[in-house]
């Protein structure tokens, strides 16, 4: 069950920090479903909280490297270009729900992410204590 656990959490801020870091919207039809489906998992395994912060922290820490990023590219520039006119955001098909998640798999196969100290060390509690279990291993 803590394995279980252990990879809920690595899904869920990998998944946030994938959101953070292209930006996309939270109510985009696939990203809402994927989000809903860890929480659902969450609930059953009873870690729904950590699973949520995880999630949170994920995209905080992408927003956060795309910003540094974007950042770091203006400067190599040494402009501001201006912006143009935004493109209008419409829902997406079936196709381009698929492309998303096809993009999101690549994104994991060439990001590593590593989940930080503070929930792995919430995975520690969960155990349950050494005295409590006298004739296990």
């Amino acid at each position: 069950m803590k394995k279980e656990i252990k990879a809920l959490l690595e899904e869920a801020y990998s998944f946030g920090y994938f959101v953070g870091y292209r930006g996309h919207s939270e109510w985009i039809g696939w990203v809402r479903e994927r989000k809903e489906e860890l929480y659902r998992k969450a609930e059953e395994l009873g870690v729904y909280d950590l699973v949520r912060n995880a999630y949170g922290r994920g995209r905080e820490d992408g927003a956060k490297k795309r910003g540094e990023e974007i950042n770091l590219g203006l400067i190599e520039k040494g402009k501001i270009e201006v912006e143009k006119e935004k493109p209008r955001i419409e829902m997406p098909s079936q196709q381009e729900s698929e492309r998303f998640e096809a993009e999101f798999a690549r994104f994991l196969q060439t990001t590593t992410l590593i989940l930080p100290p503070e929930f792995l060390d919430t995975l520690r509690h969960l155990e349950i204590p050494k005295m409590l279990r006298m004739g296990e291993i």
